[in-house]
Parts: C-alpha cells; sequence; structure tokens
C-alpha cells in the first residue's frame, strides 16, 4: 500500500468519520498534524488511482472548498475519458521558427504549438481566440450540488493550464502529457464556475487537452456542464484529434547525419526515445547525476545507465567525475521549437551504423520487421542468443518513433511500411 494511503488511514481513524455520513471536513493543519506531511501532497488526486483505499471503500473522494480546507464526499468525482477517433491533419499556418518556441517537454508546450499552429481554433471552431488565462488564482465564491449534498466553494485556490477568449466566449483548458484514463472533474468544474461569475455573459467551454509524444497526436475533449450547480453533469459535446504537419514534410531520403554521435556502433537498450530526449531536458534543469534521473524517472540504476548511455552516444550528454552536463548539441536541441526538435533527433539516430541499415532496408524494401532487425544486429555485432531479439526490439522501438516524427511510414501489426 502507498504509503499517503497508510497516512490516509490515519486521519480516518484518528477523526472517527462516521462512515454513514456523506459529508465529512478536514483541514490543511489537520492532515499536517495527524501525518507531519504535505497536505498539498496528502490531498493531491487528480485520478482515480490515486484514491486512497479508505476512500474506495467508502465511495468517498475530496474536494477543497476553501483555502485551507478540504470537503471528504461521498460521490463519483472522476469522468472517465471517452475514446477518441482517427486523428486528422492539420497544416500548420506557422510561417517561419519560433525560436523562443519549445524550451522544455511539458504539455505546455505542446499546447502553445496547438494553439500556434492553429490547431486549437480549428477544433473549437471559433475565430480569433486570444490568450487571456493562466496559472493560479482564487475563485470566487460558487456552490453546488455532489448527488444531494450542498457544498459551498469560496477562495479555493484553482489553476487553469491554458484560457482563450473570443467575442462571445472563454475556453478553459485542462493539459496532460499522454492520456490518462480518467480525471477528476474538478479541474474543469471549478474553473468553469468561476469564470461563469467572472464573465456571466460569455459562453464558458471547458476542454482536456493530451499529447500523445510517441504518436505525435494532439486531441481535445469538449466538454459543457448541463446544470452548473450539479458536479456530475459534465457533458462531451465533441473529441477531435489532430496530426500536426508543416508544409514541408520531411521524406526519409531527406534524412542526413549531422555526423556528431558519440559512438555509432551502439545497440540500444534504451527503448524509449522520448525519455531519451527528457532526460537532455532534465539534466538542462539541474538533474545531473544518475541518483537524480533515476528518481526522475523512477528507473532502477541500471535503467538509468540505458538512458543516459544513449543521450551520450546521441552527443547530447556527457558525463565527468559521476556529474552529466549538456553538450553543444544538447544545448542546441533544448532550444530548438517544437516542430523542429524531432527532426534534430532523426537526424542523429541516422548517423548510428545500425539504424543507417535499417532505414536503408525500410527505403530499399518498403517495411522493416523485427526479424530484418534481428539479422542487422547479428551480422554486425558479437551479440547472440535472447540478448539480439531483446535489442532488436529496442531498436525497432526507435525505427517507429523516426517513422512516426517524419511521418515517412506506418507501424501496422508489427511490422513498419513506407507511406511514400
Amino acid at each position: 500500500m502507498k504509503k499517503i494511503f497508510q497516512l490516509w488511514e490515519k486521519i480516518f481513524e484518528d477523526r472517527q468519520f462516521d462512515l454513514t455520513q456523506d459529508l465529512h471536513f478536514i483541514t490543511a493543519n489537520d492532515i499536517k498534524n495527524i501525518t507531519n506531511k504535505e497536505p498539498r501532497i496528502m490531498a493531491k488526486m487528480d485520478n482515480s488511482s490515486d484514491l486512497p483505499d479508505v476512500f474506495k471503500r467508502n465511495g468517498y473522494f475530496l474536494l477543497p472548498v476553501k483555502n485551507g480546507r478540504y470537503a471528504i464526499v461521498r460521490g463519483n468525482g472522476f469522468h472517465v475519458l471517452e475514446q477518441r477517433g482517427e486523428s486528422e491533419s492539420h497544416t500548420s499556418r506557422i510561417k517561419f521558427q519560433l525560436t523562443t518556441a519549445g524550451r522544455g517537454s511539458s504539455e505546455m508546450q505542446y499546447l502553445d504549438y496547438s494553439f500556434n499552429s492553429g490547431a486549437l481554433e480549428k477544433v473549437i471552431g471559433i475565430e480569433p481566440l486570444y490568450q487571456s488565462i493562466r496559472g493560479r488564482e482564487f475563485s470566487k465564491a460558487f456552490s453546488f450540488y455532489v448527488n444531494k449534498t450542498l457544498l459551498d466553494v469560496a477562495s479555493v485556490q484553482l489553476e487553469v493550464d491554458s484560457g482563450l477568449e473570443g467575442e462571445n466566449s472563454i475556453v478553459l483548458i485542462e493539459a496532460k502529457i499522454n492520456i490518462p484514463e480518467d480525471f477528476i472533474v474538478r479541474q474543469l468544474f471549478y474553473p468553469y464556475n468561476h469564470f461563469k461569475k467572472i464573465a456571466p455573459n460569455k459562453d464558458i467551454i471547458p476542454v482536456f487537452f493530451t499529447y500523445e509524444p510517441k504518436q505525435g497526436v494532439y486531441t481535445f475533449w469538449i466538454y459543457e456542464f448541463e446544470d452548473p450547480k450539479n458536479y456530475n453533469s459534465i457533458k462531451l459535446k465533441e473529441v477531435k484529434s489532430l496530426k500536426i504537419i508543416t508544409d514541408h514534410e520531411l521524406k526519409l531520403d531527406d534524412i542526413h547525419p549531422k555526423g556528431i554521435v558519440e559512438y555509432k556502433d551502439l545497440i540500444p537498450q534504451a527503448n524509449d526515445l522520448d525519455k531519451v530526449i527528457e532526460l537532455v531536458f532534465k539534466v538542462s534543469e539541474g538533474f545531473n547525476d544518475y541518483q537524480k534521473i533515476a528518481q526522475y524517472f523512477n528507473f532502477d540504476e541500471r535503467q538509468s545507465s540505458y538512458y543516459r548511455e544513449a543521450a551520450g552516444a546521441l552527443g547530447l550528454v556527457s558525463a565527468k567525475e559521476g556529474k552529466y552536463y549538456l553538450t553543444e548539441a544538447g544545448r542546441l536541441l533544448v532550444k530548438l521549437p517544437t516542430e523542429k526538435r524531432n527532426i534534430f533527433v532523426v537526424e542523429l539516430l541516422s548517423d548510428f551504423n545500425l539504424v543507417k541499415q535499417g532505414l536503408d532496408l525500410l527505403k530499399s524494401s518498403g517495411e522493416l520487421q523485427q526479424e530484418d532487425v534481428e539479422k542487422i544486429i547479428a551480422s554486425s555485432s558479437k551479440l547472440s542468443g535472447s540478448t539480439v531479439p531483446r535489442r532488436a526490439g529496442s531498436l525497432m522501438a526507435w525505427f517507429k518513433w523516426i517513422a512516426e516524427s517524419t511521418g515517412s511510414a506506418e507501424f501496422d501489426k508489427g511490422m513498419l511500411k513506407m507511406i511514400r
């Protein structure tokens, strides 16, 4: 059981809550005094998987109702994300390189890019929209029901990842990297009611946004609340998924090695290139040794070394006396705008001997399977036995990432196929 889950058991025991009742209150000071833990961390329950067992057993979830005061209320606090369909293509309206974009790997970078490219306005169907809301503020007072339980909220700190305003509408966005199974409705419901008070004559449009790095897909779930006083009145209006392309899509023949990789004979053990890229950003933010990297990614020591090795072989990170540093190429990568970053990495990858051989086979035959990659590894190294398919699996993940980043191939039933 998670330590936080155990501490919530302790809170319920200490407060001796009557579990036949639908509502209880607890303060941040109570949480701190009972657990000696930071209340903000104890109260973070963004997904149903974050709910402590004592909440699940009794059908409760947690909502802030005032700064430093929480309601433990019986009801369903979460909304399961609806399935998204096939993604459409959207050609970016950006006509020049955004030199100040892409300085990180957070969801905000991708949300900003979706707005700057025109994708967000296309999905919402409102033009023009202007960025007008971002960050934390304290809520106006409002009341609502969870089932039959009335809650009064005032001066709760809320955060909007991005808020945009049109002539007659305000769009409020909660953003995540990758698609969670569900989310706590509060993340949309509280900002919705807050801005209803501020702009009562405007249509408030709550949106849940995700970006999937491996697929390069931007998805927007557009919701409405049929009754602002009913927490569970959330209803999906539309879900749309887009892949944002530029006017000049890259073909495999256009990939030119940059000639700066440190170790061209690398046979990768790190199979997630998005994490390799994220590692470079983390080093730039001060995560400069294997312990910090392992803790951030929840890696064991061996996994941490795999990803540092890959970043080092790409010429993006160097190590000296146990500390990690960005190389010149690494410093360049973290400054690149989002739409240029993956292509930069693709050109680095193409300098590895095994990658080059695999891309040559893909271009010549139009397809690439794992058994092809296994043959390349077996003929190019001293590896044998079960090690070959394991390494081939990692390398195949790299080829899939290259194909998705360039839009030049598709992955179908374990095989990469050229699409142009």
